[in-house]
């Protein structure tokens, strides 16, 4: 594990506001979406590789953008599956957009780390009074999609939406019809290695609203519910699997229907949500909604009420194992395979690993400052605790985090900011 202070790399660079967003981490080099911003708005200028020897900045995207760029905006996909998906990849795919009267273009394309040289893909236009660009998700090398939101309602996703898989190597785009990967609000990503898996996480409203939905017989659901399928679509809450390569199939032949594995369903008595992921494991809750447990004749069912079942996928074998009942009043974190459980109060956070090894460690927060409040943020390494801290009178200039050693007595690290690819640790 290493980590890199991201102030050496941005000093001097304070107005407008910069940051650089690591998106691939390697021995020698890294790569980094460079961020500028105002208090107003915020945009990408480029991707930058550093030489950690010669502690060096370099551009590496080309094109007219790159002269231009107030009239171009440039998306680099760095969500944490986005970043896990390129874990293995020597390439970084992006997209950049512009407009030309009524039309908005895409163009797409693949920068080899190899040689930090850079292909275009494929441009694509679309009028902008129809839809609205929603960005582009990696699946796995050779094939990301993207999504076009109908722009009449481009804030949620529905039936009118358009949806496409972008194949790399044949440089061509295939619009994706089944309704359930469309519209499903979870997850969509590739796992495994040795044979690839679609799995969907088939979420299409939240927790909250599913109860209010089903408790109610004044809420009425807002979304257009499409021909062939009926009202109760909305309470299947399962996470399923396609092999990728029948994917592929079905979305390059025009299929409007893919044939889905369930793995687990709950379908209305309750909700399944993915909560953690590591590079070999999903972890995911299941938990009956509290009038199903108090109707059931079932005892342990009903002792069921007020936790959450938490389980296990292996991305390989899709072996799924049930690790634990978790209390209303706990979190988890995870690292490599490992499952921490979190117990927090207004003094203190407790940590305890889940594994058996009998790992604890508690954690007395600084309740000196009145107008401070200290809360759990995140772990790494099986060894650092990540407080962060809220300033009441400015939640903005005063927040920052604390980096806590678990093991050792020394003093804590501060940043305003912590990103994490495989074994580096950034901060800043």
């Amino acid at each position: 594990m290493r980590i890199i202070d991201m102030k050496g790399i941005i000093k001097g660079q304070d107005v407008p506001k910069i940051a650089y967003r690591p998106v691939k981490s390697l021995e020698d080099r890294i790569y980094f979406e460079k961020v500028q911003g105002t208090l107003e708005e915020q945009w990408t200028e480029g991707i930058y590789r550093y030489d950690i020897a010669e502690q060096k900045l370099t551009r590496v995207d080309t094109g007219e953008h790159s002269n231009n760029p107030s009239m171009y905006d440039i998306e680099v996909p760095g969500s944490y599956e986005d970043v896990l998906a390129i874990k293995d990849m020597d390439y970084i795919y992006y997209c950049v957009s512009s407009e030309a009267e009524k039309e908005q273009i895409l163009s797409f394309f693949r920068l080899n780390l190899e040689s930090d040289t850079q292909d275009d893909i494929l441009n694509f236009s679309f009028s902008k009074d129809e839809y609205v660009y929603k960005g582009l998700e990696i699946l796995t090398e050779g094939y990301f999609i993207f999504t076009l939101s109908d722009a009449k309602t481009p804030f949620e996703s529905n039936q009118y939406d358009k949806v496409y898989l972008v194949d790399v190597d044949e440089r061509r785009i295939y619009e994706i019809h089944d309704l359930l990967f469309k519209l499903t609000a979870g997850k969509r990503e590739v796992i495994g290695k040795e044979v690839k898996y679609l799995l969907v996480e088939e979420v299409y409203l939240s927790e909250e609203e599913e109860l209010e939905l089903l408790l109610s017989d004044d809420v009425e659901l807002a979304i257009d519910i499409p021909e062939e399928m009926t009202e109760d679509f909305v309470f299947k809450n399962s996470l399923r699997i396609l092999p990728f390569q029948n994917f592929l199939n079905l979305v390059k032949s025009g299929s409007r229907y893919y044939e889905y594995k369930v793995l687990d369903s709950i379908f209305m008595d309750g909700v399944i949500r993915i909560v953690g992921e590591t590079p070999n494991m999903l972890y995911y809750k299941k938990n009956k909604h509290e009038h199903v447990l108090k109707s059931s004749r079932d005892f342990n069912e009903r002792r069921l009420k007020g936790k959450e079942e938490i389980f296990s996928i292996d991305k390989e074998s899709l072996n799924i194992s049930k690790i634990m009942e978790l209390g209303d009043k706990s979190l988890l974190a995870f690292e490599d395979e490992t499952v921490y459980e979190i117990e927090e109060d207004d003094e203190k956070v407790k940590i305890a690993s889940t594994r058996g090894d009998s790992f604890s460690f508690e954690y007395e927060k600084d309740v000196s400052d009145i107008e401070a409040k200290e809360y759990f943020y995140d772990l790494f390494n099986h060894r650092y605790l990540v407080i962060g801290v809220i300033k009441s009178k400015d939640k903005f200039s005063g927040s920052f985090l604390k980096i806590v050693d678990m093991y050792e007595i020394e003093e804590d690290r501060k940043c305003e900011d912590l990103f994490i690819i495989d074994d580096t640790v950034f901060i800043g």
